[in-house]
């Protein structure tokens, strides 16, 4: 059975893990929505009963939102982060990981920042993003995104704010990005990029999924990958399942993906699952699944938490060494 982790690793001394989520979409429905905490999947209390340490709740502003501009929902929900229940880390990273359910920020959809490095540094400076999906579902002044059909890379403000992205520590999500854009990132970016909630397109064909290419250039760049548990990406001829995950993380690990795959279930923010994992109280059983699959104690505490851990720390350090944080 699967619990936090302590110090520098993802074991406690029971031999118990910890487990890592890179995406849910819990902040804007508490913040921005104003549904009540206790209806969302991703609570203080279902963190705990799935042995979640750490949770990425990512600040999702769409393409105009109740408060009126991406920007202003971005500001209701740092406003807003005090709804979550559960300490959020806007300051360094703890030098162990946290053994009570806690959460770090991301952005999905960098529209957010306007066209703008100054109201990038803004923003940061308040919310200290772990990881910022460049696009979301629609073309910004960044990037173009997976679902549009577009081949175009990135914008000049994209190659602008992904060098100052990487000075802050900040690490590209490419989750929502076409493939020209993708490829660009790779191509840029200091900071190993990440998919934070993707799945293989070669299992499942839809645009949001990763291609093999994709995924070997994230293989080669060190970085990371988080299965999604989006029923439609998961599979594309009836509802998923918990065996559908899993053979998501098989298909990535027989690529020799096993040092950058985890977990982004995109909770709170899709509306069709397995029905083992409606939302963190279910992770315990994936675990168990993978185990019985035949994954050795080390594969399994990269999966659960390890493989994101190594990621966030590396880029912190590299902020820290370039002068974009304190």
């Amino acid at each position: 059975m699967l619990i936090y982790g302590s110090q520098s690793g993802s074991t406690k001394g029971d031999g118990h893990m910890f487990i890592a989520d890179a995406h849910c979409d819990t902040l804007r429905a508490v913040a921005v929505e104003d549904i009540p905490l206790e209806k969302c999947s991703v609570t203080p209390e279902t963190m705990a009963a799935g042995r979640v340490g750490l949770q990425t709740f990512a600040m999702f502003a769409g393409s105009k939102g109740p408060a009126g501009t991406p920007y202003a929902d971005a500001v209701k929900m740092i406003e807003g982060i005090d709804k979550l229940k559960v300490p959020v880390f806007t300051g360094r990273l703890p030098d162990a990981f946290p053994e009570t359910p806690s959460g770090i920020l991301s952005c999905e959809g960098g529209e957010i920042f306007e066209g703008s490095l100054e109201r990038f540094g803004e923003l940061q400076s308040r919310a200290r993003y772990r990881m910022i999906a460049l696009t979301w579902n629609h073309e910004n002044e960044i990037a173009y995104p997976a679902m549009g059909g577009t081949k175009n890379g990135l914008k000049p403000f994209g190659v602008q704010l992904l060098r100052e992205m990487d000075r802050r520590g900040a690490i590209a999500d490419v989750s929502h990005l076409n493939e020209a854009g993708f490829w660009d990132v790779c191509e840029k970016a200091a900071l190993p990029p990440m998919a934070s909630h993707s799945d293989c397109r070669w299992l499942c064909d839809v645009p949001r999924n990763l291609t093999r290419e994709q995924v070997k250039a994230l293989i080669d760049r060190k970085g990371f990958i988080g299965v999604n548990f989006y029923s439609c990406f998961l599979n594309a001829d009836g509802p998923a399942t918990l065996e559908d995950v899993v053979r998501h993380i098989d298909a990535l690990c027989e690529m020799g993906a096993e040092d950058i795959v985890g977990f982004g279930s995109d909770f709170d923010g899709i509306d069709e699952w397995p029905a083992e994992l409606p939302s963190p109280v279910g992770f315990p059983a994936l675990m168990e699944a993978l185990e019985k699959r035949g994954y050795s104690h080390s594969q399994l505490e990269k999966i659960a938490g390890l493989n994101l851990w190594r990621l966030l720390k590396q880029a912190e350090a590299h902020a820290i060494a370039a002068g974009g944080i304190e």
